[in-house]
């Protein structure tokens, strides 16, 4: 091998473990923003409160509840609240009771669930 052979060689061996540093640290980068994406969308929501509520009307899009206080958050009233997940609109029921969460400055209900009713020997 001659000298001219030697450095092209070891030239190679350099710009491939550059191109797999440089690989590994756009990997890296792009998890890293992924992570901090996600927990930023967390901590935008604000906080979370409990809502419960007699659905009075369902929209193609939304959810129209009458519902009691929710302590920090908003008095008791009927209004209409987009859902988090559409496909609860084809299971839930004008006069379902439900439970969801809600978060400051957002007026969605997320993780709606219907709550059972209650037999009537323990309703007040």
């Amino acid at each position: 091998m001659r000298n001219g052979d030697v450095r092209l060689l070891i030239r190679g061996a350099l710009e491939m473990g550059v191109r797999r540093i440089l690989h590994l640290l756009a990997v890296t980068f792009a998890i890293a923003c992924l992570l901090g994406t996600t927990g930023m969308a967390q901590q935008a929501k604000g906080k979370s409160h409990t809502l419960e509520g007699k659905v009075e009307g369902i929209q193609t899009d939304r959810l129209t509840v009458n519902h009691g206080k929710v302590e920090g958050y908003m008095d008791a009233m009927t209004m209409p609240y987009k859902v988090d997940k559409p496909d609860i609109l084809k299971t839930v029921k004008v006069g379902d009771r439900i439970s969801a969460t809600v978060y400051d400055g957002d007026y969605t209900l997320y993780d709606v669930h219907v709550v059972p009713p209650q037999p009537k020997s323990k309703q007040k």
